[in-house]
């Protein structure tokens, strides 16, 4: 896959390496999957059980991919297969999740019913499936090509994924008794050893990650953003990373990712809490990813502290069509006052605003890289 941040190839393993909750997804040579719902062409691939082992309902996950197709095998542990022509909600049935959307299967036994798939409740067009009775229950084999699965971007080293199995045990009835699911991310090959490179880089360990995002680089690519230990990085086949201007996680008091140009790339937006010289200033700040750099973009004050004398700004994020404006305004004062404020304006980022200020809102509007004050 290609990635619009490049810095380092890994090549470390992904399988042995995969998160507890990670689904790990492997390149396949062209040929290797024969989709017909057997479960042989999946020997040795690695994958996540649900429901434990348990013979009257569980099941096996596993992914590949081939090119640009994402391949999943869902190998169903169920002692009774219940299928009607009519394909009714309570049957046997198997639902993936992407990106708010769900695919439904509806699995078939090749004889007196046949595969039901759905987005939704609509047809899902260009999705290929295979499903057969196995000896313990069903398989299901399923075909998406990666540029139709919702939330997939080029290039990011993972995807959002959720499976679940519905169980029916009665013709008569056709009413789901039991389901069993499982849910985290599928983890490509790539971006998972270039994850691996970049800790082993700094220095870190999994257990050092502590906030971890999908985030979009444009329209039609992204990549992961994750802060650990000192540093915040986005990784795709390759990584880049800053380091963080704050000393401990508890600094960080919020983080979310914003589109705040509306042009399709998303920025990382942190709140956090710098110290030093007797007091203590709360900031604001951006970063937004490019193709050799993580780079902050824009910083404001919006808050300062020394002992129990505080100001703190309001800070808002209002949407403008596509785009997200941040309005900063100023808020209370505890202990300062304009007399004994002493603080001079600062000189490295936006200062904080002032309570008894004439200036008392600003309104930034983003455009690419570049940010300006709204009249």
């Amino acid at each position: 896959m290609r990635s619009l941040i490049f810095v380092v190839v890994a090549a470390l393993a992904a399988r042995e390496s995969a998160r507890a909750a990670d689904l790990p997804c492997g390149p396949a040579d062209k040929g290797t999957i024969r989709l017909d719902g057997l479960t042989e062409d999946w020997d040795g691939v690695d994958g996540i059980d649900a429901g434990g082992r348990d013979p009257n309902l569980s099941f096996t996950i596993k992914c590949n991919v081939e090119g640009q197709t994402l391949f999943l095998l869902v190998d169903v542990r169920d002692n009774y297969f219940v299928r009607t022509k009519a394909a009714k909600p309570g049957e046997d049935h198997l639902t993936l999740a992407f990106g708010g959307k769900k695919l439904l299967v509806f699995p078939g036994d090749n004889a007196a019913t046949h595969n039901k798939v759905t987005w939704g409740t609509k047809p899902a067009k260009g999705v290929r499936v295979a499903s057969a009775l196995q000896q313990h229950g069903w398989a299901v084999e399923v075909a998406l090509p990666l540029g139709a699965v919702p939330g997939y971007k080029l290039g990011q080293p993972s995807l959002a994924y959720a499976a679940e199995v519905a169980d029916c045990d009665s013709k008569a009835a056709l009413k789901t008794e039991r389901t069993v699911e499982t849910s985290g991310r599928i983890a490509f090959a790539e971006g998972e050893g270039a994850l691996e490179g970049f800790l082993k880089d700094r220095g870190l360990k999994r257990g050092d990650i502590f906030w971890d995002r999908g985030i979009a680089l444009g329209r039609s690519s992204g990549a992961q953003a994750v802060m650990a230990g000192r540093y915040l990085a986005a990784i795709t086949d390759g990584y880049v990373f800053v380091e963080l201007p704050f000393k401990d996680r508890s600094d960080l008091k919020e983080a979310r990712v914003l589109d705040l140009a509306g042009d399709g790339r998303q920025a990382v937006v942190l709140r956090y809490t710098e110290r030093g010289g007797g007091g203590a200033r709360e900031i604001l700040a951006v970063y937004r990813f490019s193709a050799d750099q993580v780079q902050r973009v824009f910083a404001a004050e919006v808050g300062k502290s020394a002992g129990s004398s505080k100001i703190e700004d309001k800070v808002s994020f209002i949407k403008r069509g596509k785009a997200t404006d941040i309005q900063v305004e100023a808020g209370s004062a505890v202990g300062f006052t304009q007399a004994t404020y002493q603080e001079a304006p600062a000189e490295d980022l936006i200062p904080v605003m002032l309570p008894w200020s004439d200036d008392k809102r600003a309104r930034y509007q983003f455009h690419g890289e570049e940010y300006q004050r709204a009249p």
